[in-house]
């Protein structure tokens, strides 16, 4: 469930902030729970799409601001693209669905991103598109832009964690049924409404709360393993971020 763009040209980065759990026939999503798939490390913006654990220690271990790699996060079950707010350049990128002329997709609904981009040049409006048109894109734009370095990411005082994202779903987390929601007019109801007469979302939700499952921003990345070369090359670009190099 999510959107991500980078558009190089326009030094824009843009992701939607769904997050969503798939169990079963059911697929339970939560909008706007201020987790960003952008995580900022002075001049360096990161841009992640995957399993919800993963990023959070990859954006836990960026904030720590590392000495070394001797601590660096498991790669796989994510992508990540890693942008040079100063040049606009791309120093790595990993497990994107779709590549072309200096822009980058990601995600479920990364191939309707690219074809709104294609005749709009608009990394906000491809979200907007996606969002229109794939079920699993949705909530506010989140954008950064490296030119004027206006953003509209969320800046607590404390981290925001997928513990507080799996809350959230728990809470107010919206029901899609994978079997009958065809159409683009779904009859979605929320989590908790349903939850207490149906016994596979009671399921879901307890093992929501205990972290058995986790929250995702699901692409076709996190589901193929990461090379050695990847890794290399990801630690070789981290080593100039942080001054190891």
């Amino acid at each position: 469930m999510t959107t991500n763009v980078y558009d190089g040209a326009a030094g824009m980065l843009t992701t939607d902030s769904r997050w969503s759990v798939t169990y079963g026939k059911y697929v339970v999503y939560v909008d706007d729970a201020r987790f960003e798939k952008l995580e900022c490390f002075g001049d360096t913006v990161f841009m992640f799409a995957g399993k919800g654990a993963a990023i959070q220690q990859w954006k836990t271990w960026i904030r720590s601001s590392p000495g070394d790699d001797s601590q660096m996060p498991p790669h796989d079950g994510m992508s990540v693209c890693v942008v040079d707010a100063n040049t606009n350049t791309v120093l790595f990128s990993a497990r994107q669905d779709i590549v072309k002329e200096g822009a980058y997709f990601t995600g479920s609904g990364s191939i309707h991103a690219a074809t709104c981009w294609t005749t709009n040049r608009c990394a906000l409006r491809a979200i907007e598109t996606a969002k229109e048109r794939d079920f699993y894109t949705g909530g506010e734009v989140k954008f950064f832009n490296t030119k004027t370095r206006e953003n509209n990411l969320y800046a607590p005082t404390n981290e925001v964690t997928m513990d507080m994202v799996r809350h959230a779903i728990n809470e107010r987390g919206v029901v899609m049924e994978l079997a009958t929601n065809k159409g683009l007019s779904p009859p979605f109801k929320r989590l908790p409404d349903l939850a207490a007469n149906d016994a596979e979302l009671q399921d879901l939700s307890g093992k929501l709360a205990n972290g058995e499952l986790q929250p995702e921003a699901p692409c076709d990345g996190m589901i193929s393993e990461w090379s050695e070369d990847q890794k290399s090359k990801l630690s070789a670009v981290l080593g100039k971020v942080f001054g190891w190099k």
